[in-house]
């Protein structure tokens, strides 16, 4: 394609702005060709879980029915690991057992509300009970739609425990109902571990760091380091209470998901995180996230899953 001419463009701009003139202009901005979106993971003891979308056009009126349309049916999906294939069948959402609802909900930060059809709205994935996850294993991912073939692959990693939790108080005086969670983590000698996290807090769901939910040991490699860990919160939320953000309270039982993810698992959270955050900035630096779909977005990664749970006395 002819890349347009940027300083001719802004000439043209210039002039149109000196001649003072008020005609109003239409720009035609193509919405271009829609994409296939992967979100699928796989853990230890559970079986694998896709959510197939397409892209919506960016000015696109957003309404229920959008979403609801874009949910990709029918597709030819199949997740391999040493010389077995296992197809996957699309699975309404009204149609998932208690425990499928439960994993489906912690794995892709859904509200239980929505997969047991409230307002009607219809969910889908694609899912197997001939598969459960296993430490130390891989898992080639391909799906096939109406032409197109996305590929992927990912490994559920070997277990990689926080090694202690506690609290501390409050750096305020005034808040002393309420404390930040410390944890220790004895980071292995190889170069490249990676974690996600997630926190409940008593009879809560599970939620990620709003601002950051991964790390990874580029910096620590080997080494034993303690840091607090921001209390996770619901995504989309339109205000975040900065005076509460990141605590826990006194009696709050206290559940942190640690999973272990492989690099590239670790690069599409921390890219797409940082694409977050700098949202709408104008100082922000140009961000691309990094997907491990090949031929479409999003990820397919996996989970090695260990749970840490303290009671705040």
């Amino acid at each position: 394609m002819r890349k347009p001419n940027f300083i001719l463009l802004i000439l043209s701009m210039l002039l149109l702005l000196l001649s003072g003139c008020e005609e109003s202009i239409t720009l035609q901005i193509p919405e271009g060709e829609a994409q296939l979106v992967v979100e699928g993971h796989i853990e230890q003891g559970a079986p694998p879980y896709v959510i197939l979308t397409q892209t919506v056009p960016v000015f696109a009126n957003v309404s229920f029915e959008t979403l609801a349309n874009a949910f990709v049916r029918n597709a030819r999906v199949t997740v391999s690991t040493g010389e077995q294939t296992y197809t996957l069948q699309e699975v309404s959402s009204a149609s998932l057992s208690a425990k499928q609802k439960e994993q489906v909900a912690l794995q892709f930060g859904i509200p239980p509300d929505l997969l047991n059809g409230a307002g009607g709205f219809p969910f889908y994935v694609y899912t197997s009970d001939g598969l459960t996850g296993e430490v130390g294993r891989s898992y080639k991912l391909r799906i096939s739609h109406e032409g197109k073939v996305l590929t992927a692959s990912t490994t559920i990693p070997h277990l990689n425990p926080i090694t202690e939790l506690w609290t501390v108080p409050h750096p305020k005086p005034e808040q002393d109902s309420l404390r930040i969670l410390m944890y220790r983590y004895a980071d292995p000698d190889t170069l490249g571990n990676s974690v996600r996290y997630f926190t409940k807090r008593n009879s809560e769901p599970y939620y990620t760091g709003v601002f950051a939910s991964v790390f990874n040991d580029e910096l620590i490699n080997g080494a034993t380091i303690t840091f607090p860990l921001d209390r996770g919160e619901p995504k989309g939320q339109a205000e975040i209470d900065e005076d509460l953000y990141g605590y826990f309270g006194k009696g709050d039982t206290v559940t942190v998901r640690w999973a272990a993810i492989d690099l590239a698992h670790f690069r599409f959270w921390s890219t797409l995180e940082s694409e977050q955050n700098s949202n709408g900035s104008p100082i922000g630096s140009p961000n691309t996230t990094r997907s491990n779909i090949n031929g479409g977005l999003g990820i397919w990664g996996g989970y090695g899953v260990t749970y840490h749970t303290l009671v705040i006395e």
